[in-house]
């Protein structure tokens, strides 16, 4: 077996610091993101201070499986739509990873869920299923788990596209229980089973 537990091809997985200003500033401006709080979040849009976002970082630690910062391997950073490689020794942030620690009523069904956020300039590149691979593999092969589940935004057609390609299936929606741009959207429930992965993945995806 070939798995490398905190790096895929092109990325690599490491922990979020705390009282770590760098990477504080990174989490605030992914937060701040209207464009990645409108694929994430159901909470009301506003900007948030950086009091705000730093309380959000510390509080996801606690409650977490897994909560890592996905940062691209120097090697790849040449890509970047600047054309140059601004910190050529250092792996680059451009997006996080949570997996929420199961409730204890569900421990014995080894299932749980997950959020995913990359910026902007980096979406489009592939990154997002790379990482998804990566935290499917973690979460069967490393954390033992049977079932990871996800909600999907009606408007998030791009990212629904993408968790089908990669073997999840859609269980159920809330219908029209999302406010956004003056009409009502549905919440979209997928998940995806640990021999629907293996599956997947032996079709090559």
């Amino acid at each position: 077996m070939n798995y490398e537990p905190f790096r895929s091809k092109r990325l690599l997985y490491r922990a979020v610091e705390e009282d770590n200003p760098a990477d504080e500033a990174f989490f605030h401006e992914l937060y701040n993101d209207p464009q990645v709080s409108s694929m994430t979040e159901t909470s009301l849009q506003r900007p948030l201070s950086t009091a705000e976002t730093k309380q959000i970082l510390k509080d996801i630690k606690p409650q977490a499986l897994l909560s890592v910062f996905i940062c691209k391997i120097p090697e790849f950073q040449s890509d970047d739509l600047s054309g140059h490689d601004p910190s050529p020794k250092e792996p680059k942030p451009i997006g996080v990873i949570v997996v929420r620690a199961p409730k204890a009523s569900f421990i014995q069904n080894r299932s749980t869920n997950f959020a995913i956020s990359i910026v902007p300039e980096h979406q489009g590149n592939g990154y997002g299923p790379e990482a998804v691979s990566w935290l499917l593999d973690w979460c069967f092969l490393t954390a033992g788990l049977h079932r990871v589940e996800l909600g999907v935004f009606e408007w998030n057609e791009r990212a629904r596209k993408i968790y089908e390609r990669l073997g999840f299936v859609a269980e159920g929606r809330q219908r029209e229980s999302l406010w956004k741009e003056g009409r009502w959207w549905d919440r979209i429930s997928m998940g995806i089973l640990e021999h629907e992965w293996a599956e997947a993945k032996s079709r090559g995806l």
